[in-house]
């Protein structure tokens, strides 16, 4: 550092210093009068030669206080540097111990995301096989039900109609076409296959309407198709599974009763029923029932075919009885087993409104009249015309429609759907199709001149073939 002290105590002497201001001597023509050069040079010469030595040190000292505050403001200065460094070392530090902490925690937290992430993984693993396990025993819980709506069940019960009609127009044209000749041929095959004329007989007088009908002209293909619809009711519709495997069904009728009536809590309907649809599903889907199902097929063919064969020649017997199968026998179990995995009840009914009395003669019933709201009436006195009391301008009577309205026969079964709700919820049975019918309406001179001008009916022939008296009695009875 510099000594401003040892400085003044240096030997006093010439120094070759620049003149200060005071010291510059003044040029003369600047000088007023009596201030001229000569004047002050003789002053100076007279200063006392320690004034130079003093103001010399003056000066000294003045440029060592300049230097030393430079000096103090530079260390002042170095110091705030110094500090602002240390500073900007210890934000650097806190910076990186920051980041370093900032990284550790963000790897930290990473890693803890990769655990949560493959443990969220092995959890989403896990739920989703419970999922499907959860699904596979809902699935395993559900009962096989069909919600089969009453008009896709109609439009399958009018094709099976339709196709037994058209197979008995078929095969009853030959016959038909023209009836004296048909007529002829008929009472020779008669005579020559007497069992099967006996056999027809006997199916025939089971039902008092079809004798009925038999009077009436123009009836011999509703007849025969009425005896094919009445054999698919009774022996397909009005069974359980064919009546083939009872001891399986006995098992499933014994549970269904025991299940409204013996577990806790107790099945409402709904529940039965959904699950009868379920069991017949299974029975009618397993392998053994597919040889009961086809022997069934055969031995109701065969039995249908033997009910009419007199109406085949002998040499058309494997197309009879193919086509009995194709076009009546199949299609009628297959609608059938349809019905048997619905939850709702369809099922056929048949009321001939005909019946034999005690003595043997036909009666009709008084219900028929009741109940012809819910009939398909064809009226066979205006070529099959639909017969709807409602439409008649003016309506007739009871009394009018006992006296003009005649039930000729029954021809095809109506069909039913009860509707099952709910808990024990019974709906009313829906009618599906009407029972079709074929009526007589108009007065007792139309009955009488259809039945005169028309040309009698094969089956009448075959019916009263060793009898025409009865036949002749029946038609004055109902005439």
């Amino acid at each position: 550092m510099f000594d401003a002290l040892s400085y003044q105590a240096a030997p006093a002497g010439k120094m070759n210093l620049p003149p200060t201001a005071e010291e510059e001597e003044p040029d003369d023509e600047d000088l007023p009068a009596g201030y001229e050069k000569t004047s002050f040079t003789s002053r100076r010469k007279q200063r006392d030669p320690e004034m130079k030595l003093h103001e010399e040190i003056q000066i000294l000292r003045r440029h060592v206080n300049d230097l030393s505050k430079k000096h103090s403001n530079l260390v002042t200065e170095k110091q705030i540097a110094e500090e602002k460094a240390e500073r900007a070392t210890e934000r650097l530090t806190e910076m990186k111990s920051a980041m370093n902490s900032g990284m550790t925690d963000i790897e930290r937290d990473t890693e803890s995301l990769a655990r949560d992430l493959k443990k969220i993984k092995e959890e989403n693993q896990t739920l989703r096989e419970q999922l499907k396990d959860a699904q596979a025993h809902i699935f395993s819980l559900q009962p096989y039900r069909k919600d089969l709506t009453s008009e896709e069940i109609g439009r399958e019960y009018d094709a099976l109609v339709e196709s037994v009609q058209d197979w008995v127009q078929k095969f009853m044209e030959p016959w038909l076409e023209d009836p004296t000749e048909g007529v002829e041929a008929m009472m020779n095959a008669a005579r020559k296959r007497g069992a099967e004329t006996s056999k027809f007989k006997r199916i025939l007088q089971q039902y008092p309407d079809l004798v009925h009908a038999c009077q009436f002209p123009e009836t011999d293909e509703d007849i025969v198709a009425s005896i094919i619809m009445r054999y698919l009711y009774d022996n397909i519709f009005q069974v359980i599974l064919y009546n083939d495997i009872p001891k399986y069904t006995e098992i499933v009728s014994f549970i269904e009763n025991h299940m409204q009536m013996s577990v806790e809590p107790k099945r409402d309907l709904f529940s039965v029923r959904t699950w009868t649809a379920e069991a017949f599903n299974a029975l009618l889907s397993s392998p053994p029932f597919r040889s009961v199902r086809e022997r069934r097929r055969k031995d109701m063919t065969v039995e249908l075919c033997s009910m009419l064969r007199i109406f085949c020649k002998k040499e058309k017997l494997p197309w009879f009885y193919e086509n009995m199968e194709n076009n009546c026998v199949t299609p009628a179990m297959q609608l059938y087993e349809k019905l048997q995995v619905s939850t709702h009840h369809f099922y056929l009914d048949i009321n001939p409104y005909i019946m034999w009395s005690s003595g043997g003669e036909l009666n009709g019933s008084p219900e028929f009249i009741d109940s012809i709201a819910n009939l398909d009436c064809r009226n066979i006195l205006q070529n099959r015309k639909a017969f709807n009391v409602n439409k008649i301008d003016p309506q007739p009577t009871k009394k009018e429609l006992y006296h003009r309205l005649l039930n000729v026969c029954t021809v095809v079964p109506s069909l039913y759907m009860r509707q099952i709700g709910q808990r024990d919820a019974i709906k009313e049975p829906i009618v599906v199709r009407k029972q079709q019918m074929l009526v007589a309406w108009g007065t007792e001179e139309k009955r009488r001149s259809f039945m005169e001008n028309g040309d009698r009916t094969l089956v009448s022939h075959l019916f009263a073939s060793k009898s025409e008296r009865i036949g002749e009695g029946w038609i004055s009875r109902w005439a």
